[in-house]
């Protein structure tokens, strides 16, 4: 189980700030439509749980490092859902095929190593009527000053920032991945240019549309 002291502290202050203002109205608009049992995707201080509409009715959340853990504690112990946390990384799932209703991936495409796998996976658990709810900072527009000034402190930032990749696709992975990406709208970030904009709203399967209304599977076993 990695653990990043450092930069926890750092990412939950930075995530406390957020809370206030703008950023905090982006998270609950993200989440507003999930519903029934949702998955959080790299879980990081916990701040969104504080936001869950009142339709979801349980959280799987999936963290792999050590010290968030930690500084998820005291809002996982509060939630006003079942939150069940587990230690894991996104690219590798402990949860059965199609047995969530919703996924919430907030910043956290932007600091996996394979992206890919980590959206295989979600296509994976995700029932096919299901939403992934989305709220990621991405590259800027191709040929613009940003997308070139992300390009070119992207190493050091990488290096600084836990992994994180300030000029990532995230779109075109999403669309890779079988997600419609006709209703997420990239919003202007100004307070810290290098990772703006953001991607945010909500995906549906481009697929499958068929399948939609089959029941949930239920976990293979708890989770805590």
């Amino acid at each position: 189980m990695p653990d990043h002291p450092v930069f926890a502290r750092l990412y939950s202050l930075l995530a406390a700030l957020g809370q206030q203002g703008r950023l905090a109205g982006w998270r609950a608009a993200t989440l507003a439509e999930a519903r029934g049992l949702l998955l959080v995707v790299g879980l990081g201080p916990g701040h969104d749980l504080a936001r869950l509409p009142a339709a979801v009715s349980e959280v799987v959340a999936v963290e792999p490092d050590r010290s968030m853990h930690r500084a998820a504690r005291r809002r996982v112990a509060t939630a006003t859902r079942p939150v069940h946390l587990v230690a894991a990384a996104g690219e590798h799932l402990p949860l059965p095929a199609k047995s969530v209703d919703a996924v919430l991936l907030a910043f956290v495409l932007c600091t996996v190593d394979e992206p890919e796998t980590l959206l295989a996976e979600v296509d994976r658990v995700l029932r096919p009527d299901g939403t992934l709810h989305v709220l990621e900072h991405v590259r800027a527009p191709d040929g613009s000053r940003a997308a070139r000034w992300q390009d070119l402190v992207a190493p050091l930032w990488h290096g600084c920032a836990s992994g994180c990749h300030p000029n990532r696709r995230t779109r075109a992975l999403l669309a890779a991945a079988g997600f419609d990406t006709s209703q997420l709208i990239d919003q202007p970030w100004p307070v810290v240019p290098i990772v703006s904009p953001y991607l945010r709203g909500v995906a549906k399967r481009k697929r499958d549309e068929a399948l939609c209304g089959q029941p949930p599977r239920p976990l293979a076993r708890p989770i805590c």
